[in-house]
């Protein structure tokens, strides 16, 4: 009885929260483009510099394994270019209230009348507006009476605007995987046996249960190869093994032996005490190197405490692409990964 209550709760979760996403993206126009593109418009000329600099300080670089890249791909344009931003996921205006020009008469259309007196009224602000021109976007308002101020609240808001953009990624890649398809069977059945839960999708297969000692599942896809690995150990209180870096790397090194072949690069390891999105944990990143074959590549891994089941988990997540940017596979790896929980889903 236990069993099938779990998969009536998980069957009506998911068609309520795939139906409705169904229904709200019949018949309108999707972005194209990816997840990190940001345009950048600024609304006179004489904003270019600022713009600029904006563009420098909203992104950030990353490094997988020694290859260097930008959270971002952004591209900065004048205001005679504004449409440009209407085929991009994520865009940026940067506005004088006072100019007069296309780029914001193009915006002003898009926000409400209380939003736009509101900035044209007080010192300036930030607004957003999701969905502006088509689906699966996010345009950020950044708009003051002059240049100082708002050269200002660019600077002082750039890290809270990286910020809000990768989080309403994550909302927007889940809300797009659940419109395409998501492997219900499997999360049923992961669900039914493991107690946790994750929203799969339709593209990604389960590719290996527990076995060798080790308790947990590698669900996989290729085009390229990236996986997400679950991987758990059942203790008394987790929360504080958490705190013992040892007993994490071990966890995971087992991961890696098991599941994976491969050995991780111990000079190579960052740790964050931020942990998974949403969820929180520790966080660690690093290099895995392949025990059996000739390659290898960065990782992202969580260690997330559950103590009503006394259980330490790792999510992990990984991609093999030579020669390819990794920050699009980890983006949408982690947005997967966000979802996980013990809880049971709610209708």
């Amino acid at each position: 009885m236990v069993l099938i209550l779990k998969r009536a709760w998980l069957v009506l979760a998911l068609l309520l929260a795939g139906g409705c996403g169904m229904n709200q993206e019949k018949g309108i126009l999707m972005a194209a483009g990816s997840y990190g593109d940001l345009a950048v418009i600024y609304s006179s000329p004489q904003l270019e510099p600022m713009a600029r600099k904006f563009a420098d300080e909203v992104n950030q670089r990353m490094v997988f394994v020694i290859q260097e890249e930008t959270r971002f791909k952004v591209d900065v344009y004048p205001p005679e270019k504004w449409k440009l931003a209407q085929g991009y996921k994520n865009s940026v205006f940067i506005v004088d209230v006072d100019d007069k020009g296309d780029a914001v008469k193009g915006v002003r259309k898009v926000l409400s009348d209380e939003a736009w007196d509101r900035l044209a009224a007080g010192p300036g602000g930030l607004v957003q507006r999701k969905d502006p021109w088509s689906s699966y976007q996010l345009l950020i308002v950044a708009a003051a009476k002059d240049r100082n101020s708002l050269g200002s609240l660019l600077h002082g808001n750039a890290a809270r605007i990286r910020t809000t953009i990768e989080t309403d990624n994550r909302k927007r890649i889940l809300r797009r995987n659940r419109y395409d398809g998501l492997a219900t069977e499997l999360m049923n059945a992961i669900w039914s046996k493991y107690d946790f839960y994750m929203e799969i999708p339709a593209d990604y297969h389960l590719n290996q249960q527990s076995h060798d000692g080790v308790k947990g599942i590698e669900l996989m896809r290729t085009g390229p190869s990236r996986g997400i690995t679950v991987t758990w150990e059942d203790m008394r209180d987790p929360e504080s093994a958490l705190q013992d870096r040892e007993k994490l790397l071990a966890m995971r090194a087992a991961m890696a032996r098991v599941f994976h072949h491969e050995e991780i690069v111990p000079d190579s390891f960052t740790w964050d005490e931020q942990g998974l999105p949403g969820t929180g944990g520790v966080k660690l990143t690093g290099a895995w190197s392949g025990s059996n074959f000739a390659g290898g590549g960065p990782f992202w891994c969580y260690f997330v405490a559950v103590p009503q089941q006394d259980r330490l988990y790792c999510i992990d997540i990984l991609t093999y692409a030579p020669g390819m940017d990794k920050m699009v596979f980890f983006r949408r790896l982690e947005a997967v990964a966000s979802t996980f929980t013990t809880v049971r889903p709610q209708p």
